[in-house]
């Protein structure tokens, strides 16, 4: 329990702080400044979509061996309130570490994952400060559900008999089909005209992947289940994250 505090704490004291110093870089010169000509619209329901990419993906990559990582969402403008957003992203990533199925392991053995993924939800912005402005902050939370079909290769797992004192070295590979729900509080905000910059805070719940059995040609029955999965990453580590992204807003 004082774990799972301490995390929660950490993870919003992260959103709270990466939110201050995002506004701090993009506030206006004062609360009386004039709206910029460019801004200016008439009130309306639908306003535009945002195009945005995470570029924390990307940029971890180059520094972490084996891990390939990027996506893009895409929402509408509604009423300046209401966001419908889809995500999607590509994934590659040496698990090999974060391999867990309970079973003994041979000194060579790789677990390697790939994959796409895809989110959709809604976000709710609380920071609607008039309907005369094309693009405006937000300061949301939302939720989504997420899928990812991925492909996993799993090399040179162990099984013994101690009876027999036998022992084998299996590979195996296949499909995997991993799905989760994911809750959010972010910050967007525009930097220059319709260029925008954000950063969410996020909590992945309720994953799950399905347990595959392999008959082996010997009679040797091994049954994996996924312990990583493209766009939500270990199964057994941290539930939380974070993402930081660039996008437009086309009007």
């Amino acid at each position: 329990m004082k774990t799972t505090t301490m995390g929660i704490s950490r993870f919003f004291w992260l959103v709270l702080s990466s939110l201050f110093i995002s506004s701090v870089f993009a506030q206006k010169k004062g609360e009386t400044e004039v709206v910029e000509e460019w801004n200016k619209t008439t009130s309306k329901t639908f306003y535009g979509i945002s195009v945005y990419t995470d570029i924390a993906g990307p940029i971890t990559s180059m520094f972490k061996d084996g891990k390939t990582d990027f996506s893009f969402g895409v929402d509408a403008d509604i009423c300046h309130t209401i966001y419908p957003t889809f995500e999607a992203g590509y994934s590659k990533y040496d698990a090999t570490e974060s391999y867990n199925y309970g079973l003994s392991q041979l000194p060579n053995y790789s677990y390697t994952c790939n994959g796409s993924y895809y989110k959709i939800g809604v976000n709710f912005n609380f920071l609607n400060d008039g309907r005369g402005n094309k693009v405006i902050p937000l300061l949301y939370i939302g939720a989504k559900f997420a899928f990812s079909p991925s492909h996993f290769d799993i090399e040179n797992v162990r099984m013994s008999n101690e009876y027999w004192n036998v022992e084998k070295a299996y590979s195996v590979s296949g499909m995997s089909f991993c799905r989760w729900a994911e809750f959010a509080v972010g910050l967007r905000y525009p930097i220059a005209k319709f260029f925008c910059m954000g950063v969410e805070g996020k909590l992945r719940e309720f994953g799950s992947a399905k347990t595959k059995t392999f008959d082996m040609s010997d009679g040797v029955s091994l049954d994996v289940k996924q312990s990583y999965s493209p766009g939500y990453g270990n199964f057994n580590g941290s539930k939380w994250g974070v993402k930081y992204t660039l996008g437009y807003f086309f009007h």
